[in-house]
């Protein structure tokens, strides 16, 4: 079977970043394509940041990615029966998902995972998004 990469972290659901990369990797995951080494991060890391910040069980999001719901039917589902973030909380955490590995702890790692694909001297790759952008073929490979 053929393996296949979940939408980038920039798209946005309504006004949230990475929301749709979750829904992407539970999506791929059930149909048995997700790539192995995205498997120990299912439903942790972001996910789990993603969950916290509406409060929900990153369970509820498999099941209602089970059912077919969209990725806008499953955010309202949270903010119904979870939290909806306020515009200064979704501007706090779009910022800050946007800038995971940028002179933070998350630097050694991107660092590393730059190095492992051949890309640890790219200063395009600055942040874990721009990482998925281009490791996943969603952007052009520089060089």
């Amino acid at each position: 079977m053929n393996e296949e990469f979940p939408v980038g972290g920039y798209a946005k659901t309504e006004r949230l970043v990475y929301f749709a990369r979750m829904c992407s990797k539970a999506r791929l995951m059930q149909r048995g394509v997700l790539p192995e080494a995205y498997h120990a991060y299912i439903g942790t890391g972001f996910d789990g940041r993603c969950c916290r910040l509406l409060k929900v069980e990153y369970s509820d999001i498999k099941r209602l990615v089970s059912e077919g719901k969209s990725d806008d039917e499953i955010l309202e589902w949270c903010y119904a029966n979870g939290y909806r973030p306020t515009d200064e909380e979704v501007f706090i955490w779009n910022a800050f998902m946007q800038k995971r590995g940028w002179n933070d702890d998350d630097t050694p790692y991107l660092q590393a995972e730059k190095e492992s694909i051949g890309l640890g001297d790219c200063d395009e790759i600055q942040t874990l998004f721009d990482l998925y952008e281009i490791e996943e073929g969603h952007r052009p490979r520089p060089g």
